[in-house]
């Protein structure tokens, strides 16, 4: 357990926060692990991990270092590392990094589906493809069934492209 008052409460938060989105396919089957590192005077790690449409892991980490009761992550927006001492703001921006893994899991769908529609396969092939994802046993790398529809119609709406520019 933390030492440290402020990161005690803040866990308590983030725990409170997590539990709405763990493990659900459309979160990626998203899952925490907590570490901590003492070479540089104490630091705690939260790795959450999810997983998007086919199996590939990423990872959203958010760190507090003990030393300057500094919160350090990646801001969701810009991508550079932001550092703050407002615990509540560390949870919030931890917050928008969950609540966009969806959009990261339908944009790597539509990426899936280009790289294949640039292969040259057929809808029917992409079909199959799609029914391969929902089908998975790698929770977290199946699609949930809004992720299918969404990836039928991106796959429908690129052979009306085709059609067309014939």
């Amino acid at each position: 357990m933390s030492s440290t008052p402020i990161l005690e409460q803040w866990e308590q938060r983030f725990q409170a926060l997590f539990d709405d989105y763990k493990y659900r396919v459309v979160y990626g089957n998203l899952r925490a692990s907590r570490s901590e590192w003492n070479g540089d005077g104490g630091t705690v790690n939260f790795a959450l991990v999810y997983e998007l449409p086919g199996g590939s892991s990423s990872q959203i980490n958010i760190e507090y270092h003990r030393a300057d009761g500094s919160f350090r992550f990646v801001d969701v927006d810009t991508a550079e590392e932001r550092s703050c001492c407002d615990p509540h703001a560390a949870l919030q921006a931890l917050h928008e990094s969950i609540k966009r893994i969806p959009e990261r899991r339908l944009r790597r769908l539509r990426e899936d589906i280009d790289r294949w529609f640039g292969q040259g396969k057929s809808s029917h092939d992409m079909f199959l493809e799609i029914n391969k994802l929902l089908q998975t046993d790698f929770k977290g790398g199946s699609l949930t069934h809004q992720e299918l529809k969404a990836g039928i119609g991106y796959i429908l709406e690129l052979g009306k492209q085709t059609t067309v520019d014939k």
